[in-house]
Order: C-alpha cells, then sequence, then structure tokens
C-alpha cells in the first residue's frame, strides 16, 4: 500500500519544471532525480509516478479516483515496476535491470505510460549500469524511467548524460520549520532536530530525546574542554565509546551554525525564543572561537570523516577532535 503523498513546499519549482515539459509535450524518456537524504526525494518520485499513471490528472496532479491512480496505490499497476536493493543483497542486479528492459517491451495495459522508478541509482554494480545504459539508448514509446539519486558523483556519466536531471532542494530552516509544526504538532525541541539533522525535515521526524540530550552532553564536554575546566584525555575517556559519526555530525552541524552566524553577524534562528541547554552551551563555545579559527576548524573536523570506518583507536580518535576544539579557542598555544 502506496502511503498518501503529502506535501513538500520546497518541491514546488521542481514539479513546475516537471508539469512544464508535461504540458508542452518535452518530456524525456529518462528523469534523473537528485537530492540529499531527509527532504522527500521518494515522495517526489512517487508523485510523479503516480501522476504518469494516471488517466485523468488535474494540472499533472494525480486525479486518485481513477484506475491508474488506485491500481498504483493499490500497488498492482500493471504499467509500473519499481527496482530497489533485494531485501538480501547490497547492490541492484544486472538480472534486475533486465527484467526492467523485458518489461519495456511488453504491451501497455492502461494505453497511458509505462514508468519505471530505479533507486538508488548508486547501488547498480557495474553490468547493471551498463545494461540500464541500452535502455537509456533505445527508449521506448510513452516509457519513463525515474532514476532516484543522493550523490550524482557517483554515477557513471554516461547514464547521467541520457537523463533529464531534476534536483530537489533542502528547504531553507523557515519551510522545514512550518512544514514539522504542520505535520508533527506534537513534536518537541523542533530547532535542535533540525539542527541535528543539517536541517532536513524527514531525518528530524526519526531524532529522538535521546539523540538531544547526547548532543546536548557533548556539547557540554566541548565547553569544558574549551574553558580548560577538564583535561581533554579525562573528557575523551567518556565518549569513546559512543557512536562517533554521531559525534562527527553534531560537530558539524554545529561549526555551519557558528560559520553562518559570523558571516551574516548575527544569531541564527531568531524565531525559537526559548533557549536551551545546548544552545547556551553553544554559544559560549563560539564565543571563544574567532570565524577564522572557526573555518579551519571546520575543516579539520571533516576531515576526521575519513577515519570513521578505520581502525583508529577510539579514545584517541575522540581526543584528537576535542584537540582541535582547543586550539580553536586558544590559537595562540
Amino acid at each position: 500500500m502506496i502511503e498518501t503523498l503529502t506535501d513538500y513546499p520546497w518541491h514546488k519549482k521542481t514539479w513546475d519544471k516537471f508539469s512544464s515539459a508535461r504540458t508542452r509535450k518535452h518530456l524525456p524518456h529518462a528523469l534523473l532525480v537528485t537530492g540529499e537524504e531527509g527532504i522527500g526525494k521518494k515522495q517526489f518520485a512517487e508523485k510523479l509516478v503516480q501522476s504518469l499513471l494516471c488517466h485523468k490528472p488535474s494540472n499533472n496532479k494525480p486525479c486518485e479516483q481513477c484506475n491508474g491512480c488506485k491500481t498504483y496505490t493499490a500497488g498492482s499497476n500493471p504499467d509500473f515496476m519499481e527496482i530497489q536493493i533485494a531485501e538480501d543483497k547490497k547492490q541492484i542486479s544486472v538480472d534486475q535491470i533486465r527484467a526492467l528492459s523485458k518489461f519495456i517491451t511488453l504491451s501497455r495495459s492502461f494505453d497511458f505510460y509505462r514508468v519505471i522508478l530505479l533507486h538508488p541509482v548508486e547501488a547498480m554494480n557495474v553490468n547493471a549500469a551498463n545494461s540500464l545504459l541500452k535502455s537509456l539508448e533505445e527508449p521506448a514509446d510513452n516509457t519513463i524511467i525515474i532514476l532516484l539519486a543522493t550523490s550524482l558523483n557517483q554515477i557513471i556519466p554516461t547514464i547521467k548524460s541520457r537523463c533529464q536531471l531534476l534536483s530537489l532542494p533542502k528547504p531553507s530552516y523557515r519551510q522545514a520549520t512550518d512544514w514539522l509544526q504542520i505535520n508533527a504538532p506534537d513534536l518537541s525541541n523542533v530547532k535542535e532536530r533540525l539542527d541535528l539533522s543539517f536541517g532536513r525535515p524527514l531525518i528530524a521526524l526519526k531524532i529522538d530525546d535521546i539523540d538531544i540530550d547526547k548532543a546536548a552532553d557533548f556539547a557540554n564536554a566541548i565547553l569544558q574542554v574549551v574553558k580548560e575546566n577538564k583535561s581533554i584525555t579525562e573528557v575523551a575517556k567518556v565518549w569513546e565509546k559512543t557512536q562517533h559519526a554521531d559525534l562527527i555530525n553534531w560537530q558539524i552541524s554545529w561549526l555551519q551554525s557558528f560559520t553562518k552566524q559570523q558571516l551574516m553577524n548575527q544569531n541564527d534562528n531568531k524565531e525559537f525564543k526559548e533557549v536551551s541547554p545546548l544552545e547556551q552551551d553553544l554559544s559560549e563555545i563560539k564565543a571563544h572561537i574567532d570565524a577564522e579559527p572557526s573555518w579551519e576548524l571546520y575543516q579539520n573536523i571533516l576531515e576526521q570523516k575519513k577515519y570513521l570506518h578505520t581502525s583508529v583507536n577510539p579514545l584517541m580518535f575522540v581526543e584528537n577532535m576535542l584537540v582541535l576544539w582547543f586550539k580553536a579557542s586558544h590559537p595562540c598555544r
């Protein structure tokens, strides 16, 4: 069963681009939809699919009432095929792409569009990608292949060149906040959730209060190091067993916020009147770090990401990050 499609205001410009092309009958045979995780990329693609399968679209939006819409919602539309990573696999295989190629040759059941949704494109192995190229090079009539991708850099150029790109932007902070307040009115700590999710509302929904409390505790630990209240080794011992990816992502989020505020010479997210303990600690940390050291610190923390999947000593990994904060706040030492 396909869930009811939700409206995402930041999708509007990209949707209008698709709608205009369809109205002018300039739809390509392949669409490559890209965007970050957590901004509704899959939902956007599902809306595209249903629009194309709909027998009576209104302004290119699905009517929800025709056989095309109803069978799609029920997961049984004969003119639609979805390809994704099989449950027990790590990649999209060449056999799955061969099934796509066979599907394209079949007669359409409703005499409208035939639609294929493939995601994520990056998960195709080399043989699968080469097989897909054949279908892209020899498009079938009234057939549209929709590809979903997070990272364009991981897609071979020959596939990209045969698709029309539809790029979904990340919502503004205000858009993400408004969307969460409308769709999850009982959600607490909205600002903290958005900060920890890098402004991606669908990921913010999955962040719980435990994550927020942990992040606040880690910010406080950094503050203690910055103010020289505790030794780096002592603090690092408390955090060495925490998921290092979480620690890195929290710091990247905070430093991005620092840089933005310093460049604009203002406090971020003024619409939030209440100041949380996390915000208080971050504000105090920021006061100890000037703009130039803050940017250098950001680059250095990003550099630490390359060690996430190595056998680096956990204690040393956390110590190295805390040393970077200490040096940024004490540039003369």
